[in-house]
């Protein structure tokens, strides 16, 4: 996260759902959501969860600065004719003064993505991910 003042992000609807997908190992979270070492192996659901992605169709509801699901209507930063999103005046400011804030690199194709016109998902922490379009992210889908 940033250094803004916002509240902290929604985490709902951890069930993966039909249109969760699997990340690849690239992306998955980190150590602190997998198992300490000598703790006994879990197949719940929520190890699963920490696996999938559930796509996020309202992009409003994103933080396009820290990449992360708030769960809620965020401030729309217009630039040009796109329409990006921030959690709090600072980061309305790096949006609108910074490209490379506006932009991610597909975790499928590895390419630059736009975050205002991405397909997006999100991992059960709230982690945002940007695919360039649908076909990405099958792709990265039929990887997991």
């Amino acid at each position: 996260f940033c250094a803004c003042s916002s509240a902290a992000p929604v985490q709902s609807e951890l069930e993966a759902s039909p249109s969760a997908v699997a990340p690849s190992s690239s992306v998955r979270p980190q150590a602190a959501t997998r198992p300490a070492v000598n703790a006994p192996a879990q197949t719940t659901s929520a190890e699963e969860q920490t696996r999938t992605l559930t796509r996020v169709t309202d992009p409003s509801t994103v933080c396009m600065v820290n990449d992360q699901y708030m769960g809620s209507p965020q401030i729309p930063v217009v630039v040009g004719d796109k329409t990006y999103f921030g959690c709090c005046q600072m980061c309305e400011a790096k949006l609108k003064n910074n490209a490379d804030v506006r932009n991610a690199v597909d975790p499928s194709s590895q390419r630059p993505v736009d975050k205002a016109t991405a397909v997006m998902a999100r991992d059960p922490s709230g982690k945002v991910f940007y695919f360039e379009n649908e076909q990405a992210l099958g792709k990265y889908e039929s990887k997991g």
